[in-house]
């Protein structure tokens, strides 16, 4: 009955005072909390995560601070955050306008950077088709790309850059509109 009527809390809009964790839905907004351990989907919003962050679900993940590594088991939408550890992402990624401190590893084929910086290497998995990074809207890769796997394409946009060498993949500069 609590997951229900928090799931309906979530589907409205309403900002909620406390945080769930545990399984199901797993919420957390406006609050600095020690750690996230998150078994099914999470959001969260203005949280300040003080040490680890691991969810096997997917995340939705806005004006965020973690501290230390970040781990997520699904599709991760972030933006307007800053992760100072290591990320490992087996899912889809979309992060726009987020500092990634250190490197990011990905098991993917479709990863968007989009104003957006990784202070490290990035590292990408995608044993069944063709992974695309795109590198867009003044991101900035400052290490390798490296694509562990099938081979795959960076697409960089003129304002962006990826610092390092391709690593077992192609670069395509392509032109995008970019909005802030």
């Amino acid at each position: 009955m609590i997951r229900h009527l928090l799931f309906i809390a979530l589907s409205s809009g309403a900002m909620l005072a406390h945080a769930y964790s545990g399984m199901g839905v797993c919420n957390h907004g406006n609050e600095t909390i020690d750690s996230v351990m998150c078994n099914g989907p999470a959001v969260l919003k203005q949280t300040t995560v003080k040490s680890n962050m691991n969810v096997t679900g997917a995340l939705h993940a806005e004006g965020i601070s973690v501290a230390a590594a970040m781990t997520v088991l699904g599709a991760t939408e972030i933006s307007d955050s800053e992760v100072d550890g290591q990320v490992k992402i087996s899912g889809d990624l979309s992060a726009d306008h987020v500092q990634f401190k250190k490197g990011v590893a990905v098991d993917s084929s479709n990863i968007l950077l989009n104003h957006t910086s990784v202070n490290g290497m990035l590292i990408v998995t995608s044993p069944d088709k063709t992974p695309y990074v795109q590198v867009q809207c003044g991101s900035v890769v400052k290490g390798a790309v490296m694509f562990d796997g099938k081979p795959g394409v960076v697409q960089v946009t003129g304002d962006s850059e990826v610092a390092g060498k391709i690593i077992n993949g192609s670069t395509e500069f392509v032109k995008r509109s970019c909005s802030q």
